[in-house]
């Protein structure tokens, strides 16, 4: 039996990823809407999430509002999918963050660099809750082709990247769990 994994945003490319994920003996499924995304805790059983970006139609009068409603649209919406998925990760599973929300209009102010901050807070943050489970989460341009989204998902990386041993696994385990517990222990901290 294959991997079995899910695939949320962009309804094309996810089709798409599909269809190569099958076609390396993956059983994957397509979801669309970030609600119907499974979050039942204790069944470990999904391999992979590659999550996708989509395109945003932000709505408002004033460009403050617009933004706000990109983000929440968009990046902040990939926080709570990733959530919903935490707890139906399998043990080693890997998750693919694909960056690339965009707003649909040109004249929208943005800043690349910052949502792609957001992105990278977001893997951090998933690899903290998930340090115990030795989930992968890596965040890949969307620029990436196809297929390599689909080796990434199956457990690939860039060769230059370095696999580390079980105790610096269980290393970085405690360093998440710290910083874990440091995050959640600022929720009620107003600043």
């Amino acid at each position: 039996m294959g991997h079995i994994g899910l695939l949320s945003g962009s309804a094309d490319r996810a089709n798409r990823l599909s269809e190569h994920l099958r076609d390396a003996g993956a059983d994957p499924v397509v979801i669309t809407d970030p609600a119907a995304l499974p979050g039942e805790a204790g069944s470990d059983s999904v391999d992979f999430y590659i999550q996708l970006p989509v395109t945003i139609h932000p709505e408002g009068d004033t460009a403050v509002a617009r933004v706000g409603s990109f983000l929440t649209a968009g990046l902040l919406a990939r926080f709570r999918a990733v959530d919903r998925v935490l707890p139906v990760l399998a043990p080693g599973a890997t998750v693919v963050l694909v960056s690339g929300n965009t707003p649909d209009e040109m004249s929208l102010p943005d800043d690349q660099h910052s949502r792609l901050a957001l992105l990278h807070l977001l893997a951090h943050a998933a690899r903290a809750e998930l340090a115990t489970k030795h989930v992968h989460v890596k965040v890949v341009s969307s620029q990436r082709s196809d297929q390599e989204i689909v080796h990434y998902a199956l457990g690939g990386g860039d060769e230059a990247q370095s696999h580390p041993d079980m105790q610096d696994r269980a290393s970085a385990a405690t360093a998440y769990q710290d910083w874990r517990a440091e995050v959640m222990g600022l929720v009620g901290i107003e600043s």
